[in-house]
């Protein structure tokens, strides 16, 4: 233990000579500029790259920027063959709903909208049942076989059980209308629209149960124009008058497009010295989640801020070629916002690069100022595990304007474990030491109002040194303990 510590001691003291020299900062630090960081950002964060959903043209097209610049720094794609790493997705969207009825004219989310997540085959004037309130002493009575239930019901969002127990009576859907309030169902058919827009993306091609119930909810000038009836009568039929209601027909069809999906990672490699294995990787998702019903999430701040730091980060380690202890991968990760996809696919396919890493660095969001800090300061996550990593990282700070190290996000959040939330996670999963760098959360997280215009540029300047430094010092011979929560 003694001997491992006295070798960190004068690793880390080497280097930071090194790296204090006049000959560091001016022809390697200072090749990072808030100019060019903010360059990237806009042309990442454009109207044009459609929000870089994974699989989409607009992430293709962000990969392609990327991949042309790790090629002008010089850089080697990861493997010696390509700058992409294919991750083998399965895709699933919306197509196009129909719903008609030749007593009504229908409208997917004007007067009616699908509720239910798996796809329903067409079905083609199927008679339409009025159910009341849909309870069991009145669902019991009636023959709800191949047919569409209608129910009069207190809460759009908690249908599962009326509509089960339609399904369970051979219902094949189910239509709901709130019966007191009016304008239950603009609010959630605002809420779907933008649900069915968002595409889905899984490891694994989705299957759908059969028994999953199918389920819409409508307008209440639907119940009344199908029945011929005030919802205020509907409300108060009788059993038997239910029963005597004559029935309406529908058609609906809500079909799923389910297709492979087309996203990869975007990776090069640093040479270091000889023929070292050893690696440290720099990532950054480049994804986001695309567009919405509220407008195109650009996505600056999440994750433009940080692909543009891992470019910026190429193009002024590219210089050390050669003359690292370490190979330095800079990786810019597909499908994170869908679940941290391209990372795991990474870490968890050593054989595709054959790197034996002993280093991450995750960069993710950190080109805004929260509500609770002014300038100079930057949070880190996950080096809380990593005492060795986390030393190195104060070494690094005070080689330059010391900037705050806040662990705010060490500890568990509003939004969960953040050790959890970004690409990092995926190495710490493997025991491999971890350092995420985060400015914090903002009110624009998740919202096209997530634009260029409100990243400080020169405070992302200053953090982009620090991992700079950071990583320099990563790359040379410095031991990590693994360790793993």
């Amino acid at each position: 233990m003694k001997i491992a510590l006295l070798f960190v001691i004068s690793c880390l003291f080497l280097s930071a000579s090194y790296a204090q020299s006049p000959k560091f900062k001016d022809k390697y630090l200072n090749s990072v500029t808030a100019s060019s960081l903010k360059e990237h950002v806009y042309i990442l964060a454009s109207d044009s790259l459609k929000g870089r959903e994974t699989g989409t043209d607009g992430e293709h097209k962000a990969a392609k920027y990327i991949q042309t610049h790790f090629e002008e720094y010089g850089l080697k794609p990861y493997n010696d063959t390509t700058f992409l790493q294919a991750i083998g997705l399965w895709s699933w969207r919306w197509g196009q709903f129909n719903f008609s009825s030749q007593q009504i004219q229908l409208n997917n989310y004007g007067n009616m909208v699908y509720l239910s997540s798996a796809p329903l085959d067409p079905i083609n004037d199927v008679d339409c049942i009025f159910i009341g309130n849909g309870s069991d002493s009145i669902v019991s009575k009636l023959k709800l076989e191949g047919k569409v239930a209608f129910a009069l019901v207190n809460n759009l969002k908690s249908w599962y059980k009326i509509a089960n127990r339609t399904r369970q009576n051979g219902a094949v859907a189910i239509v709901m209308v709130h019966k007191t309030d009016p304008d239950a169902f603009d609010q959630l058919s605002e809420q779907m629209k933008n649900k069915h827009q968002q595409l889905s993306i899984g490891r694994k091609k989705p299957i759908f149960s059969k028994t999953i119930i199918k389920a819409f909810a409508a307008d209440q000038s639907v119940a009344e124009e199908l029945f011929q009836l005030s919802i205020d009568s509907l409300q108060h039929l009788n059993a038997k008058q239910i029963k005597r209601l004559t029935t309406a027909q529908l058609s609906l069809a809500c079909p799923l497009i389910i297709e492979k999906a087309n996203a990869n990672n975007v990776a090069a490699y640093l040479p270091g010295k000889g023929k070292t294995k050893d690696a440290v990787v720099i990532s950054a998702h480049y994804d986001h989640i695309g567009e919405g019903y509220n407008g195109i999430n650009v996505g600056a701040d999440d994750n433009s801020s940080g692909t543009a730091a891992v470019m910026e980060l190429a193009k002024a380690l590219s210089p050390l070629k050669g003359k690292l202890d370490k190979n330095i991968i800079f990786l810019c990760t597909t499908g994170e916002e869908k679940g941290l996809l391209g990372a795991f696919y990474f870490a968890d396919h050593p054989q595709e690069h054959g790197y034996d890493i002993k280093a991450n660095i995750n960069i993710d969001m950190i080109g805004r100022i929260d509500s609770t800090h002014k300038s100079n300061y930057i949070y880190t996550i996950g080096n809380n595990h990593y005492p060795e990593f986390d030393s190195l990282l104060h070494v690094a700070n005070n080689m330059l304007e010391p900037l705050s190290i806040q662990y705010d996000y060490n500890q568990s959040h509003g939004f969960g474990n953040f050790l959890r939330l970004s690409d990092h996670y995926a190495f710490h999963r493997r025991g491999i030491p971890v350092m995420g760098f985060f400015s914090g959360l903002h009110a624009d997280y998740h919202k096209p109002s997530d634009t260029p215009d409100k990243i400080d540029y020169a405070e992302m300047e200053k953090r982009v040194k620090l991992i700079f430094t950071t990583a320099y010092l990563a790359a040379q011979k410095t031991a990590f303990t693994s360790q793993t929560d």
